[in-house]
């Protein structure tokens, strides 16, 4: 640890399993995905599930049954009975894959799109297959090829099911989750230590991601504001960073999620640069905190989202709104259900929907008055003794500059 208390290693020696040289999740979780699969097959009356995608920001799914993350469209395609099969887009991509997939039988994809399309249909017109399940991120245009190849089928999206299935997470998958979780902390440790007057707000990219690119951490993203707390302009975190430089009396409200091995926290906290918040922006930022607290209070196992609505109305009861959703799903997607406050499009879910022991989640308030903003949040877990943080950064107004 560095003398704050955050940084490297991030995890101990014995923490991650490896193979080859690469991080590996365990054969006992594979196991345990790759029975929920069959399970599937069996509830749906499947012939065969087809996994696609690339590992991307919100798109980790082939990566999820394979421990190989994909950087280019590439399929499973598991048949019950028979070895699941792998196929790879782009020859050379397929040493990589061999080496880091937990998957034995590894295919050549093809150099196109359409050419891997067709490898899958190839193998499925060898098989009896009329109702095939779906999962992951499939393009249109393929599943087109694969209609063209096999004729009559049904295609059942069954992705619903999975990200229900994902939203709980197991021992294993928190592992790699509080990994990712400790470079979000070292983040917000390296901006507090290094935001001042004069940067651009592009310039926090760099300080962010030089925490954790030499340990194998990836940006999954890292949002954020500045503007002036006496003449606010920006109410949320942007997705792109501005040119815009840091002065003194600036709010600086930032969104971060590391991702390792395909598992991410979240962390977001507010700054203020080289000022003391103003009046307004404490009184913000007061209630985005005592929501969030509101809210990690009520999120035991079987918390319901009615019980998550009811802590969210001290925003409303202040006269203040949010922009942002307040609560929702995490970890290797952005999950459902999406909580808001009742004032403001509510919830995707019904009020007496209940979470489940194991939920990830992040409880985010973006607490705005007009185009003023602030933010505070953290991703948890929500275990027998209530709602944990992946994350030990003080929930707390930052100064610094």
């Amino acid at each position: 640890m560095t003398a704050e208390g955050f940084g490297p290693p991030y995890w101990a020696p014995d923490e991650i399993p490896e193979h080859n040289g690469f991080p590996r999740y365990p054969s006992t979780e594979m196991s345990r995905r790759h029975a929920w699969l069959e399970a599937l097959i069996t509830d749906e009356a499947l012939d065969v599930v087809i996994v696609g995608g690339a590992t991307g920001p919100l798109e980790t799914s082939v990566q999820y049954f394979t421990n190989w993350p994909p950087q280019v469209p590439s399929y499973l395609v598991v048949t019950p009975g028979e070895a699941p099969i792998l196929f790879v887009r782009l020859w050379n991509h397929l040493p990589d894959a061999q080496r880091i997939s937990t998957i034995e039988d590894i295919r050549y994809g093809g150099d196109t799109p359409g050419a891997q399309a067709e490898a899958v249909a190839r193998l499925l017109s060898g098989h009896r297959a009329p109702r095939i399940g779906l999962i992951g991120s499939i393009p249109h245009s393929d599943l087109e090829v694969m209609r063209r190849q096999l004729g009559e089928v049904s295609l059942i999206d069954v992705h619903e099911r999975y990200q229900r299935f994902r939203l709980v997470k197991s021992e294993a998958e928190m592992v790699f989750t509080r990994v990712a979780s400790r470079m979000n902390d070292a983040t917000i440790a390296a901006l507090a230590a290094q935001l001042r007057p004069g940067m651009y707000e592009y310039e926090v990219a760099k300080v962010i991601e030089e925490v954790y690119l030499a340990h194998r951490g990836l940006n999954l993203i890292h949002f954020s504001l500045s503007t002036p707390m006496d003449d606010p302009q920006v109410l949320v975190p942007h997705q792109h960073h501005p040119n815009r430089r840091l002065e003194a009396g600036d709010v600086f409200v930032t969104e971060i999620s590391t991702t390792f091995w395909g598992y991410a926290g979240q962390i977001l906290r507010t700054f203020t640069i080289a000022a003391e918040p103003t009046p307004r922006y404490t009184r913000l930022h007061q209630v985005a905190l005592e929501t969030y607290e509101r809210i990690v209070e009520v999120l035991t196992p079987g918390a319901t989202i009615g019980r998550v609505l009811d802590a969210a109305e001290a925003i409303t009861a202040a006269g203040f709104d949010i922009w942002d959703d307040l609560v929702h799903g995490f970890g290797g997607a952005y999950l459902p259900p999406i909580v808001r406050t009742r004032a403001s499009r509510g919830a995707t879910h019904p009020d007496d929907w209940a979470y489940p022991e194991g939920t990830l989640l992040v409880v985010q308030p973006n607490v705005i008055d007009g185009k003023a903003g602030v933010q505070v949040g953290n991703s948890l877990q929500i275990t027998p003794v209530g709602a944990v943080s992946t994350q030990r950064y003080p929930v707390e107004l930052i100064r610094c500059g």
